[in-house]
């Protein structure tokens, strides 16, 4: 019975995880994870800083996982009023 109700409350604090944050765990081309710095970058960005030098604050510098914050786009809104 504890099992099941610890269970539920992971799974669902991992769907609020997903819902707020749909960018890759890592980069796609070179594997760096990079999905940590994806609130900080956020939050950055709505206070109107310039992106790029949020992301060498951050200390991506690598150019595949530049591209990864710069070209994503959140989805989760469009896709979430399909059903199976």
């Amino acid at each position: 019975m504890y099992y099941k109700i610890l269970r539920s409350r992971v799974i669902n604090k991992f769907r609020k995880l997903l819902i707020n944050m749909m960018i890759p765990i890592r980069c796609i081309s070179c594997g760096k994870p990079i999905a940590q710095y994806w609130e900080k970058y956020k939050e950055e960005i709505e206070k109107g800083k310039d992106p790029k030098k949020v992301l060498d604050m951050l200390g991506i510098k690598r150019y595949c996982c530049r591209s990864v914050f710069l070209t994503h786009v959140n989805l989760i809104d469009y896709a979430s009023k399909f059903k199976k």
